[in-house]
């Protein structure tokens, strides 16, 4: 795939199927109290995303993951996606290092259909379909829940593979000052600064901001089977080739959560994040015929004003209004193309007690927005609504947990969409659970899909889909296993075919269906000062129509982390196998299995100051996550951290 035109949809060969997924519950994770002070981590945190209310992870019956601050804080020069990529029921792909194109898989899902929230509001480019990864540093992260299968219950449109959320930093308790540098491979430099804390009383107000700066001189991300290589550049129309010089990146960003409590149960609150990319990639000028290094600019930017209410001792109420943004802009010899998608969202929830059960009523009004330039030339300027009200129950009787939920999205243009889910949990023991879960969602064509200049078709449908899993989880205060089988149907799947109009080559069409069915298997475990997680993942991503495997998916997919503390010291290590992949829909070339290998240490010299390494892919293992790009070799990082309490 080329960088001419990142705003372009894949076409021809590049058939974008999407995959209904398999994963496991590898169960509760673990949360970090406080980081700074080494306390062991919990095997059950508290989840939000599941139901859009604070739960128990024993009580939390959709498949998820927990990724707590600690796990964040050893990923040193790491992405999202690759500290992802650790995760059960997480795959991806990359077109270089950190600040290059990914994508991330659920359960084996297409990038665009799992929905990514940060504190909440979502963040998504409404063009493409799915988050921008470059555009979010880990600096800014306080911890991850990854919630799997169709949540479009309680999120609506974009959620069939499930709901990524991550979280930033809420201040509460005493200040806390932290500050991060950090030096490696690469010239890869990141540094961050954070605030956080709150006044005591009544009335107390909370407050923490975070801001960051990265920038790296990068590798060569052209392998040498690239179609654009060197080699073969002549027979591709593309000679000499794509430069191989080094592309790196600039990142900028900043996050902050300010909120008043004005009376018990009343809290008024505002939230913000915004980032600023730019990075670099192989490029070529048909116009001249020679190679070029072009830059992408991206911005991540989201706003969001709440207030929370306690109306009475069982009704509690949220209204929250949010504004979100995904620009960029493909800097080329020829093209400056800009693109725009401001997303305007008004959520009102209301949560109601009775006993131990909690009932959901929401509605929900959206307004999407694309205005984007191709070519200098050609301009398009969209917009959509979605209007919806979901209601849902959470019954919690004794050994008896169930969740049943409905959902109605009316969009401009498609009309209504319905969604439903219902799960059920029995606890045979008090440490073993059992549970059954059923759920339908949809995701909408993208702008791209739909009125890019010659490719995009009008007359598309949503894509829609129906999972169902079964589950086993044993959790105790020390261990955890968990074992779920899932199965995930896909139709109205949107892929590139020839366009019947022959306004230009291919177009999106309603065609494939995929089925993705499989078995994942997780297990945590504490034993003193060592703490163990482990996840296998066995799926079989199918296009149904020729019966071929998805591209860019591995059948098979093992994790294994290990974290041990004595004293001052900190160690930890973690190990990624993935099965071979094919590199296209046909089947035809297979990308090879590969094993990663990552080494964390730290040591705290003081109870302020502490100096970390990692150490990335540690045996230089030689793989590509997409056919002709290299991904980061062997690197290493090393940095200073200060906490000031």
């Amino acid at each position: 795939m080329s960088y001419d035109n990142l705003l372009r949809p894949v076409q021809a060969g590049g058939v974008s199927v999407i995959a209904c997924s398999i994963v496991l519950f590898c169960g509760a994770s673990y949360a970090q109290q406080n980081t700074s002070q080494r306390e062991p981590e919990l095997l059950n945190p508290i989840i939000v995303t599941a139901t859009i209310e604070p739960t128990p992870a024993n009580d939390v019956l959709a498949d998820h993951v927990y990724v707590g601050p600690e796990q964040i804080e050893r990923a040193g020069q790491s992405s999202l996606p690759e500290l992802l990529q650790q995760q059960r029921g997480v795959q991806i792909t990359s077109y270089g290092g950190a600040g290059n194109v990914s994508s991330v898989y659920l359960r084996g899902t297409n990038n665009n259909q799992a929905l990514v929230l940060i504190d909440g509001v979502r963040s998504e480019s409404s063009s493409l379909g799915g988050a921008v990864w470059s555009s979010i540093p880990m600096s800014l992260i306080d911890h991850i829940e990854i919630v799997f299968g169709p949540q479009s219950t309680f999120y609506g449109a974009d959620a069939l593979g499930g709901v990524i959320q991550i979280f930033t930093k809420r201040g509460d308790g005493p200040m806390q000052f932290n500050a991060s540098t950090g030096y490696g491979s690469y010239g890869t430099s990141i540094s961050s600064v954070s605030l956080s804390g709150s006044t005591e009383g009544e009335h107390k107000t909370r407050y923490a901001v975070g801001i960051n700066y990265e920038t790296s001189s990068g590798f060569n991300t052209v392998a040498a089977n690239n179609y654009c290589s060197a080699a073969n550049a002549a027979a591709n129309y593309c000679a000499p080739g794509y430069p191989t010089s080094a592309t790196g990146y600039t990142r900028t960003g900043a996050a902050g959560q300010f909120s008043q409590d004005w009376g018990v149960g009343q809290e008024l609150g505002l939230k913000f994040f915004a980032t600023r990319t730019a990075n670099k990639y192989p490029g070529y000028d048909y116009n001249y015929a020679l190679p070029e290094i072009d830059t992408q600019v991206g911005g991540n930017y989201s706003a969001a004003l709440y207030s929370k209410n306690q109306i009475t001792n069982t009704w509690s109420s949220l209204l929250q209004v949010s504004q979100a943004n995904t620009p960029g802009q493909n800097l080329t010899t020829y093209t400056a193309d800009p693109i725009s998608t401001p997303e305007t969202d008004v959520l009102w929830q209301n949560n109601i007690k009775f006993g131990s059960d909690v009932a959901q009523v929401l509605a929900e009004h959206r307004i999407q927005n694309v205005s984007a330039t191709y070519s200098g030339t050609t301009s398009v300027n969209q917009s959509r609504t979605i209007d919806s009200i979901a209601a849902s129950y959470q019954l919690n009787r004794g050994s008896h947990v169930a969740t049943a939920a409905l959902r109605n999205d009316s969009m401009s243009g498609y009309g209504n969409q319905t969604t439903g889910s219902v799960a059920y949990g029995y606890f045979i023991t008090e440490e073993l659970r059992a549970n059954i879960n059923y759920g339908t969602g949809f995701r909408a064509p993208t702008f791209n899909d739909l009125y890019y200049p010659g490719y995009g078709n009008a007359d598309l449908k949503p894509e829609t889909n129906q999972n169902f899993e079964l589950g086993l989880h044993y959790e105790t205060k020390l261990y955890g296993l968990h074992l779920v089988g899932y199965d995930n149907k896909i139709d109205n799947l949107i892929i590139a075919m020839p366009c019947q109009n022959a306004s230009s080559g291919y177009c999106p069409t309603n065609f494939a269906k995929t089925e993705i069915s499989g078995v994942s298997v997780g297990a945590n475990a504490v034993f003193d000062k060592l703490t163990v997680r482990g996840s296998f993942d066995v799926m079989n991503p199918l296009n149904v129509l020729t019966n071929l495997q998805l591209p860019q998916r591995a059948n098979n997919v093992f994790n294994l982390g290990a974290d041990y503390r004595t004293g001052p010291f900190d160690f930890g290590s973690t190990l990624t196998w993935s099965g071979v992949r094919y590199a296209d829909s046909a089947n035809t070339q297979t990308l090879s299995g590969y094993a990663l290998i990552n080494l964390y240490a730290s040591y705290d010299i003081d109870k302020s100051w502490t100096m970390f390494l990692k150490w990335n892919n540690i045996l230089n293992a030689q793989y590509q996550f997409i056919s002709g790009y290299n991904p980061p070799g062997s690197n290493v990082f090393v940095g200073m951290r200060y906490v000031l309490h």
